[in-house]
C-alpha cells in the first residue's frame, strides 16, 4: 500500500505559503515516519513553469489558463479522472483532497477507496481569505480570488463534515468549523506550516551577532530595537506598525528595523517615514540579524482570516528567543504567548505596553517549547498513527 495521494488545486509550482505548508509537510511525514506522498495537480499555465520545473518536484502536472472558464472546469475534470485512475491502479492509505473546487468531490474519491483509506480535507485557512487577498491586487485578479472564497465557503460548509479527517492550521478554525460547517472535533488535525527548526548558535555567537548587527545599526545600548520582517501587503499592518513604533518614541528610546526582500514595497508603503529602517537579506541570514533585535512587532486587523490563521512568521520570531509585540487577533497565537509568556499583546494602550517591555523576561526555554509544541514533528502525530494503523488494518 503507498502512503499518501495529495489531489490540489493549490499553487505548488511556485514557491509561496500554499506550497511550503504542502511541501514541508510531506517531507516531515517522510523523514519522521516514513510515509511518502505522491502529487497530481491542477496548475495555472499564467505562472510559465516548465515541464520538471515545479518546485514541488516530480508529479503529475495538469495545465489549463486558470483566467478560461471553460479551460478551468475541463481542468478540474482532467484532474479528478486522473486521480480517480491513479486510485484504481494503486491503493493508499491517504488521500488529501485540497485548493478551492476540491472539496466537491469527495463521493468520486470515496468511490475508488477501501474503508482502510482515510479521506482528508486540506483546509489551509478561513474560507474568506481571497477576498482579503483581492484588497491588494489588480481588478481581474480580486475578482478571481473573490469567487474563489465564494466556492471555498461553499464547499467548505456542504461537504467537510462527510469526510474521515480535516487538516486545518489553527484550533480557533476546528471551533469555527464545528459551528457552521456541522464538523466534530474528532474529525481534525492542527497542523500549522512549522518546521520546527531552531537556530544552532552558541551563547556566545548569539551575542557577536547581535554586537555586530547593532553596530551595522549604529544602535545605542539604551536603544531598544523593534524588529518587523515582512511584506507590504495590507493584511500585514505595516502602517500599523510605524504607528505603534512612532508612539513608542514619545515613551522611551527605541528604533525600528523593517526586513523585506520587497524594499519598494516597503518604502512606498512606509512613505514619508524617514526615521525607519529598512533593509533586505537572503532568508539563511535573518536568524543573525534576528540575534540584534529585543522585539518582534506583529500585528494584525481584528478580521476573521486573522482569528483562525496560523502565521509561520510568529514561529520565527519564537525560535530567535525573542518576545513578539501582537494584537490579540490571531487567536491561537494570542494563547500561546499568554501561556508560554513569550510576547506581549497590545490591547491599544501605550503606557501599559512600554510598563510591560521595561519588565519583560522570558526564559529561551519557553520560547524553544512553542517551536517544538508547533513543529510537524509533534502536530503531525495524530495523522501519523492513524496511518499505521489504516496499514495495519489493511494487512
Amino acid at each position: 500500500m503507498h502512503s499518501i495521494l495529495i489531489v490540489t488545486s493549490r499553487n505548488v509550482v511556485t514557491p509561496g505559503g500554499e506550497f511550503s505548508l504542502i511541501k514541508n509537510r510531506a517531507r516531515a511525514l517522510e523523514a519522521s515516519w516514513g510515509f511518502s506522498s505522491e502529487i497530481i495537480s491542477l496548475c495555472n499555465t499564467a505562472l510559465n513553469v516548465a515541464d520538471g520545473d515545479e518546485v514541488f518536484g516530480e508529479g503529475t502536472y495538469i495545465r489549463r489558463n486558470f483566467m478560461n472558464p471553460v479551460a478551468l472546469l475541463s481542468g478540474y475534470e482532467a484532474l479528478i479522472k486522473e486521480a480517480e485512475n491513479t486510485l484504481q491502479k494503486k491503493k493508499y492509505q491517504a488521500v488529501l483532497l485540497s485548493g478551492a473546487g476540491m472539496l466537491r468531490y469527495i463521493d468520486r474519491i470515496k468511490r475508488c477507496v477501501s474503508s482502510e483509506t482515510l479521506v482528508c480535507a486540506d483546509v489551509h485557512g478561513y474560507f474568506g481569505d481571497g477576498k482579503l487577498l483581492a484588497k491588494d491586487e489588480s481588478f481581474v485578479m480580486g475578482a478571481f480570488h473573490t469567487l474563489a472564497a465564494v466556492v471555498e465557503e461553499h464547499e467548505q460548509k456542504q461537504y467537510l463534515k462527510r469526510f474521515d479527517r480535516i487538516f486545518v492550521v489553527s484550533a480557533a478554525y476546528r471551533d469555527f468549523l464545528c459551528k457552521v460547517a456541522c464538523c466534530r472535533p474528532s474529525q481534525f488535525y492542527i497542523v500549522p506550516c512549522a518546521t520546527g527548526e531552531i537556530p544552532s548558535f552558541t551563547e556566545k555567537e548569539s551575542a557577536e551577532y547581535r554586537h555586530l548587527y547593532r553596530a551595522k545599526y549604529h544602535l545605542a545600548d539604551d536603544e531598544m530595537l523593534l524588529v518587523y520582517s515582512g511584506g507590504a501587503s495590507s493584511w500585514q499592518c505595516l502602517p500599523e506598525t510605524v504607528e505603534l513604533y512612532r508612539a513608542l518614541k514619545e515613551k522611551r528610546r527605541v528604533r525600528l528595523l523593517i526586513l523585506s526582500g520587497d524594499k519598494e514595497g516597503i518604502l512606498a508603503a512606509i512613505e514619508g517615514a524617514d526615521d525607519v529602517m529598512v533593509d533586505s537579506y537572503r532568508p539563511t541570514e535573518l536568524p543573525e540579524v534576528f540575534c540584534a533585535a529585543d522585539f518582534f512587532v506583529m500585528l494584525r486587523a481584528d478580521v476573521p482570516t486573522n482569528h483562525f490563521a496560523y502565521p509561520n512568521k510568529f514561529l520565527e520570531y519564537a525560535a530567535a528567543r525573542k518576545p513578539v509585540i501582537a494584537t490579540p487577533y490571531v487567536y491561537d497565537v494570542a494563547q500561546q504567548i499568554e501561556q508560554a509568556g513569550v510576547g506581549i499583546l497590545f490591547r491599544n494602550d501605550i503606557d501599559k505596553l512600554v510598563e510591560d517591555m521595561n519588565g519583560f523576561d522570558c526564559a529561551p526555554e519557553a520560547f524553544d517549547a512553542v517551536v517544538v509544541q508547533n513543529a510537524f514533528q509533534t502536530t503531525l502525530v495524530p495523522f501519523a498513527s492513524d496511518l499505521n494503523e489504516a496499514a495495519n488494518s489493511a494487512r
